[in-house]
């Protein structure tokens, strides 16, 4: 029983990945199978954000009303010391 023999002109006919590499070509390597892009490109299983985009979860650090409240404890921690400085004057 012989091997299959392989036929290269099937390999060229595989459809190409859609990306483009940093000098602007196009990718030149066979797309996933199922797929619109090769495995270096985000074809693989498991590639790509999170769902519903966690990444981009608002932690509410920069709202006003937070940033209000630091320069409240700002101003009173300043109040402090300078209270401080006066007594340890005396």
């Amino acid at each position: 029983m012989r091997p299959k023999q392989r036929d290269p002109s099937r390999l060229n006919q595989a459809p190409r990945c859609h990306a483009r590499t940093r000098q602007g070509t196009p990718c030149r390597q066979p797309a996933v199978s199922g797929k619109v892009r090769c495995r270096m490109h985000g074809g693989a299983e498991g590639i790509g954000g999170q769902p519903g985009n966690r990444n981009a979860l608002k932690h509410g650090h920069y709202t006003a009303e937070a940033i209000a409240q630091r320069r409240e404890v700002a101003a009173l921690i300043r109040a402090c010391r300078d209270r401080l400085g006066t007594m340890h004057e005396w």
